[in-house]
C-alpha cells in the first residue's frame, strides 16, 4: 500500500508544532511575519489543532497576498534550513496560499 503524499502543510507542521524553545517553531514563525503576541497565544489554547495550521489560517485572513518569499524569508532567519529544502525541492513560486491548499498560483 502506498502512503498518501503528504501535503505542504504537513510538513511545515510537523517541523513547526514542536513546543521546543532552543529550535525555531510556530511561534517564532509568528514573530517573523509580524503577528501580535496576544493572537498567536491563542493558537495554543486550541490544543486539537495545529497551531502551525491555525497561524496560516490567520495569515491568509490578515495577509491574503503573502508570498512564498516573505516566508522563506522568516525561514531563512530562523534558521530552518530543512524547511527551506522542502520549499525549493518543491519549486515553489507565487502566492502562499495557493501552494499550501493545492491549489494554482499567480506568480
Amino acid at each position: 500500500m502506498v502512503a498518501p503524499r503528504v501535503g505542504l502543510l504537513d510538513d511545515l507542521a510537523l517541523a513547526l508544532d514542536e513546543r521546543s524553545k532552543v529550535l525555531g517553531n510556530w511561534s517564532g514563525l509568528a514573530i517573523e511575519l509580524g503577528v501580535p503576541r496576544k493572537t498567536f497565544k491563542q493558537f495554543e489554547r486550541r490544543s486539537t489543532q495545529s497551531p502551525t495550521g491555525q497561524l496560516f489560517e490567520y495569515l491568509e485572513g490578515t495577509h491574503p497576498q503573502m508570498t512564498l518569499k516573505s516566508l522563506k524569508d522568516a525561514l531563512e532567519l530562523m534558521n530552518k534550513n530543512n524547511l527551506l529544502k522542502i520549499l525549493r525541492d518543491r519549486k515553489l513560486a507565487g502566492k502562499f496560499y495557493g501552494q499550501i491548499k493545492g491549489q494554482a498560483t499567480s506568480i
